[in-house]
């Protein structure tokens, strides 16, 4: 009898771990939206009648027959309302997005002010829908890891880490007339010094810069590879970089099993980094159609801001003013990308949202997104803008490999997904409205941090707002 009581004794010490485990794993509180209908990021359609359920951070169940909450979990009813993943913006500037003053204003700034920037617009984007941002540069990962640990409220973060420029290239940001740091006796400017842009110049340089960018956290790379139209110092003809400089980056990339991106607006430009290896473009918006096809062909995802094709950009006081260097490279811009919606349609690129705003105030900058929001729809229709905001960007975040700060599915309504989400006004694929889109831009009412469409909004299965 005591020799089956220890054996007894063994077993049940050797099963406890796995049976409190399992308890636990069945106490684990769900969040349950009722009664939603489902975009699910990827089909021309709603799903309807769905209860969604969330468990921990990931979605368990897209549309659940029945809701059967058990204690502690949060029961919501969505009314019917639409239930979507949140949204992403592939191409932003969180430290210098509301900032007065130009380059000027850029380089007077101290790491306090950077910092406070960066955090206001990590809280404007999370309330305007977007749960994942992609960083284009200006910063290292702090922000994002303030972030995660709950220090601040803000989206998910990809980040570039500093600028990679040539000297005279896109993203010099050097006031005019400051010397290069290479000249004897000379110190790098204020931005340099704070992370915000790096200038490479030769195979050597772009190796080390590649490679501090990811000693700072880096998720990928961007390379400025062409001219640009906010800049001074660069035209947009001119081709940044050479062969033999993006191919060096590439190998470095390579090397940490990520991805690399490039500012490029130019058939040249673009063709030059696809031949060094690069998997995605950023603008592209100048390519001819021969470069098009040859990005569908090889699965090249691309980012784009649009409002800089739209006339209402001519309202704009930098751009629209004749006075101004950038008016005459906003005139070229427009005249040189009118085909790009139609191409991008015609040949099914893989397409994804961002908007690129930089030096702004809070007032229009979110004038600029609401625009942008809608004006995507203009030019891709409302299921093309939802996908280049939802799955598709999703799909660009895993090209990131070992580096991804977050492995999980992005931008879908699907099993196992990160529960990022939003639950909406309306029917987003009939009216983007419902996700705040508006085509007032420059001429639209003032409004407020919150966008009263967006009902609810999650991010890694915590609600930061419901309205409901």
């Amino acid at each position: 009898m005591r020799k089956i009581n220890k054996i007894a004794l063994v077993v049940s010490l050797v099963l406890a771990p796995f049976v409190m485990a399992d308890e636990k794993a069945k106490s684990v509180p769900k969040t349950i939206f009722t009664n939603v209908n489902v975009f699910n990021g990827t089909d021309n359609q709603l799903i309807k009648g769905c209860n969604v359920v969330i468990e921990a951070n990931k979605i368990k169940d897209t549309c659940a027959t029945s809701a059967n909450a058990a204690k502690g979990d949060v029961v919501i009813d969505g009314g019917g309302r639409t239930l979507m993943p949140g949204l992403i913006s592939s191409h932003v500037h969180l430290t210098h997005t509301l900032v007065d003053g130009g380059v000027p204003g850029w380089n007077a700034m101290t790491w306090e002010d950077l910092g406070a920037v960066a955090s206001s617009s990590a809280k404007e984007y999370l309330m305007m829908g977007f749960t994942t941002v992609r960083d284009m540069g200006g910063m290292a990962d702090g922000i994002k890891r303030a972030v995660d640990k709950g220090l601040i409220e803000g989206p998910r973060m990809y980040v570039a880490g500093a600028y990679i420029a040539q000297t005279s290239g896109h993203a010099d940001l050097r006031v005019r007339g400051t010397p290069h740091a290479a000249y004897a006796g000379m110190d790098m400017s204020s931005l340099e010094r704070l992370g915000m842009f790096r200038l490479a110049d030769g195979e050597a340089e772009m190796l080390r810069a590649v490679r501090e960018n990811f000693s700072n956290g880096a998720a990928y790379i961007k390379i400025h590879a062409g001219g640009g139209i906010s800049s001074e110092k660069d035209p947009l003809y001119t081709v940044q970089y050479t062969p033999k400089e993006l191919e060096a980056a590439n190998a470095a990339v390579q090397n940490w099993d990520t991805y690399w991106t490039v500012h490029a607006y130019t058939t040249v430009t673009v063709n030059q980094a696809l031949d060094a290896g690069a998997k995605a473009i950023d603008h592209a918006q100048m390519v001819d159609e021969k470069t098009m096809i040859r990005m569908a062909k090889e699965g090249i995802f691309v980012t784009s801001n649009l409002t800089g094709m739209s006339e209402g950009v001519l309202k704009h006081p930098l751009y629209g003013d004749p006075k101004n260097p950038q008016y005459v490279k906003t005139v070229e811009f427009m005249e040189s990308s009118k085909n790009f919606a139609k191409w991008v349609k015609k040949h099914n690129i893989k397409w994804s949202f961002g908007d690129d705003l930089v030096l702004s105030n809070q007032t229009y900058f979110r004038q600029h997104l609401d625009h942008e929001k809608w004006y995507a729809g203009e030019l891709f229709g409302n299921y093309g803008a939802l996908k280049g905001m939802t799955s598709t960007p999703g799909e660009l975040a895993q090209l990131t490999g070992k580096r991804n700060p977050y492995p999980g599915k992005l931008g879908v309504i699907e099993e196992g997904a990160y529960a990022d989400i939003l639950i909406v006004d309306g029917n987003p694929l009939k009216d983007l409205a419902a996700i705040g889109a508006d085509k007032g831009w420059f001429d639209a009412e003032p409004r407020s941090q919150d966008v009263p469409s967006i009902k609810v909004i999650m991010k890694d299965g915590k609600i930061y707002k419901n309205t409901l």
